[in-house]
């Protein structure tokens, strides 16, 4: 069983202050992104996966033999788990009588993952991204709204046009990729009260989880290591209920939440 160990990542969307909102990638790539740092970054993002009440992963096959494969769906907000496992029970799956909803931190899914990959039968797990999110992806992108379960996770940034590229807008020295777009739009109304002139022409781009993903196993330069992933605003409080019950059942536990963690700087 996995526990995440989140850290809240609200205070990074507050605006104190933008002395250097601006970065523009000039440093070559030299290695991959050390793994330990990939994890940190997904620590903080729970993902939901389906499993019976003993933990194991949920595996279902594709393909036909000789090349059959296993996966285990992961998807990246628990309504949409919650009606895969309704889907189950109602088809009379056998999987549907254990089947539930276990949250766990996207790095143990990552790592799960690399340490499956030196397996010849390893699992894979397969990312299902939220449709809301899809169609404001595609909307983004002027492509026409058509909702695949197998399109890639979308995540939105704030950037700016400079010539021929866009740089990312920063706070604190970071980049925040959200899964929320609402959440990128707040922030970037934010950003454009706390200067307007600088980022008069700032707007919402897309990028993929894969993608960054690929990055931080291809390359590393600075600019990427102050990516920061931040949750949608329902993942956030899901786990704030789930720490206060866990609060709430230690022995001394009070009714009151605990405080949260300081975000990074």
């Amino acid at each position: 069983m996995y526990r995440i160990m989140y850290k809240s990542s609200i205070g990074l969307i507050a605006i104190l202050g933008m002395s250097a909102p601006l970065v523009t990638v000039v440093t070559p790539p030299v290695q991959a992104l050390p793994e330990a740092q990939i994890l940190e970054k997904l620590q903080e993002i729970p993902v939901f996966t389906i499993t019976d009440k003993n933990k194991n992963l949920l595996q279902q096959s594709v393909g036909k033999a000789p090349n059959v494969k296993l996966f285990s769906p992961v998807y990246i907000e628990q309504s949409d788990a919650q009606t895969f496992v309704n889907k189950l029970k109602k088809d009379g799956s056998p999987n549907g009588k254990l089947a539930q909803i276990t949250i766990v931190p996207l790095s143990a899914i990552y790592k799960m993952q690399l340490e499956s990959e030196k397996k010849p039968n390893g699992i894979n797990f397969l990312l299902f991204p939220n449709e809301q999110q899809v169609r404001n992806a595609q909307i983004l992108k002027n492509k026409p709204y058509q909702f695949n379960a197998l399109y890639p996770v979308p995540l939105f940034t704030v950037a700016i046009k400079q010539k021929d590229k866009y740089v990312t807008v920063q706070q604190n020295k970071l980049t925040p990729l959200f899964f929320d777009k609402q959440q990128a739009q707040q922030w970037l109304a934010r950003v454009k009260k706390a200067d307007p002139k600088l980022v008069a022409n700032a707007e919402i781009k897309v990028n993929y989880l894969h993608s960054v993903l690929k990055d931080f196993n291809d390359r590393n330069y600075p600019e990427q290591q102050q990516f920061t992933l931040v949750p949608s605003t329902k993942n956030v409080e899901i786990i704030r209920k789930i720490q206060a019950a866990q609060q709430q059942n230690k022995p001394g536990g009070t009714t009151s939440p605990s405080p949260a963690v300081a975000p990074k700087k």
